[in-house]
């Protein structure tokens, strides 16, 4: 971010500051599983860690009808036995985001997501926890610039009705300087989005269909892949009358996914993947 730039909204942040409601902001998600493959070899059979949180100030009313959120931020994930930079790093650095829509009040599920919609602008440092060595020698970038949107919506899941479908989905569209990447240049957009659809059912199980896609402006396989299949989890804490907030969305799921690449050659990328783990978010 250049000095103007950080100048410029520095001054935007005081002007706004005292006449807007202040409160602490958490965004955390983390998730462990135990994986037959990571999209890169067949026996991969690891158990992966990945966690991802944001913990800054909500200004409320910033402007009128709109949040603004300033925030340090953190993406990791570590292997419990693949020695490779690309599974053992953490991501650090700060944000903001802002929030256009929170005075809308939507009626019906095709337009109540977009009070949840963020724009977003991060600066990001990567630390490496093991193989520095072959990251180094690979000229690994250690710093990206990133700005996009961000969605994480539920359907029929806080309160739920259980003679409804429940739905929840993630949609992340950013463009990348670099992406901690090993190319001169990246500059492109990269696209996640992760849905989850399914049923409730008198024990506690929910069966659900899931869609994991990803899609880039680049051709490499890893960024360019449709992960998809069904999966059932136990919810636990939703099932309680009044359940602790911080463990609302705590989630234990297996999956059995098929695997389309949609660029490159895939003839020696795996095709499937079983995995079986605990999954939880908290501020979302």
């Amino acid at each position: 971010m250049s000095k103007l730039t950080a100048g410029l909204i520095g001054l935007l942040l005081l002007a706004g500051v005292g006449q807007a409601a202040v409160a602490p902001y958490v965004d955390f998600w983390t998730n462990a599983a135990y994986l037959t493959t990571n999209g890169e070899r067949n026996n991969f059979n690891a158990f992966n860690l990945r966690s991802e949180g944001k913990f800054g100030l909500n200004l409320s009313d910033f402007l009128p009808g709109i949040k603004l959120i300033p925030y340090v931020a953190y993406y990791g994930i570590t292997s419990s036995s693949d020695p490779n930079y690309w599974n053992n790093q953490v991501a650090l650095g700060g944000g903001l985001r802002v929030l256009p829509f929170t005075a809308l009040s939507p009626e019906g599920w095709a337009t109540e997501w977009l009070p949840d919609v963020k724009l977003f602008y991060e600066k990001l440092g990567l630390t490496l926890l093991k193989d520095e060595q072959t990251a180094v020698a690979n000229n690994v970038k250690m710093s990206d610039t990133r700005w996009g949107m961000d969605l994480w919506h539920e359907w029929n899941l806080r309160n739920p009705n259980p003679q409804l479908l429940w739905d929840e989905t993630w949609f992340n569209l950013s463009y990348r300087e670099t992406d901690f990447a090993t190319f001169n240049y990246y500059r492109t957009y990269l696209l996640y989005w992760q849905n989850k659809i399914g049923l409730h059912s008198v024990s506690g199980l929910r069966p659900y269909l899931a869609t994991y896609l990803t899609s880039s402006g680049r051709s490499e396989e890893w960024y360019n892949s449709l992960y998809y299949g069904l999966g059932v989890r136990v919810e636990p804490f939703l099932e309680m009358a009044e359940p602790p907030e911080i463990l609302r969305k705590f989630k234990m799921f297996i999956e059995v996914l098929g695997i389309s690449w949609l660029k490159g050659n895939a003839s020696n990328r795996p095709s499937q993947d079983i995995r079986l783990g605990i999954d939880f978010t908290y501020g979302r």
